[in-house]
């Protein structure tokens, strides 16, 4: 009895909400400083969709924009756009400088306007602000942690037998590319149309069809598309359940 219990206290740890977080968390940093100005507006965008608000992903992102905003130029702009939509939607005046300094700058007026945007979003200047050069991105990008922060150790997160996280690293936002790449490919998919793709009103034909990524002995993942303009899927709702079957 007493081992029974201590196997079901383990896991409990190993599955924790903080520990999911710190997975999903570490990603965004990764792709934000490791990879090229096209995996920052994958970053964005997911910190964006997924409503995103802790400070120490926020604060990389606030660096690489600083860093990299004043020589932007083709799509380094629509990428950087995407990360003062981010700093914006997470409502932290902390950032408020950050904007500002964008927006009052001498880049893109694209750019200008989203960083004017994302400043009305914040709602706010007062408290500490983001200061450039307080993350070192040279040390992130080699130790892949942020520089002058020690952060504390977690459990390790739960893996699956496939070597991927459960579904417990997944949240609402999140692309289905990104999900797949966290937890794998699904044991089988189904799709359906909503009542939405009938409706004349919706003129931007967002959530029309809905794709289920089926995952034996885990659950469901349900998307949504983000647009008609757009072939994008992003997590609506998942549904963890140990009885899933895997097939439709």
């Amino acid at each position: 009895m007493m081992k029974h219990l201590w196997i079901v206290l383990m896991l409990g740890l190993l599955i924790s909400p903080a520990n999911a977080s710190d997975v999903v968390n570490q990603r965004y940093i990764d792709q934000l400083t490791k990879g090229g100005i096209t995996r920052v507006k994958q970053a964005a965008q997911s910190i964006y969709k997924t409503n995103l608000r802790d400070t120490e992903v926020l604060d990389v992102a606030a660096e690489v924009l600083l860093q990299r905003y004043p020589a932007a130029s083709g799509r380094d702009i629509d990428s950087l756009a995407w990360v003062c939509r981010a700093l914006g939607h997470s409502r932290n005046p902390r950032y408020h400088s950050t904007l500002n300094q964008v927006n009052t700058s001498n880049s893109s007026s694209k750019l200008r306007k989203y960083a004017k945007k994302a400043l009305n979003e914040l709602g706010g200047s007062g408290g500490e602000q983001y200061n450039k050069g307080t993350i070192d991105l040279a040390t992130v990008r080699s130790s892949g942690k942020k520089s002058g922060v020690t952060k504390k150790v977690a459990a390790p997160v739960a893996f699956s037998q496939s070597g991927k996280q459960n579904l417990d690293v997944i949240r609402e936002g999140m692309s289905r590319e990104e999900v797949h790449s966290l937890i794998g490919y699904p044991t089988a998919t189904t799709s359906h149309q909503t009542g939405k793709a009938f409706n004349p009103f919706n003129f931007k034909g967002g959530d029309v069809v809905r794709t289920i990524d089926l995952y034996k002995a885990k659950g469901r993942v349900v998307f949504s598309n983000t647009s008609a303009y757009s072939s994008g899927m992003r997590v609506l709702e998942v549904i963890v359940d140990p009885n899933e079957s895997g097939y439709p």
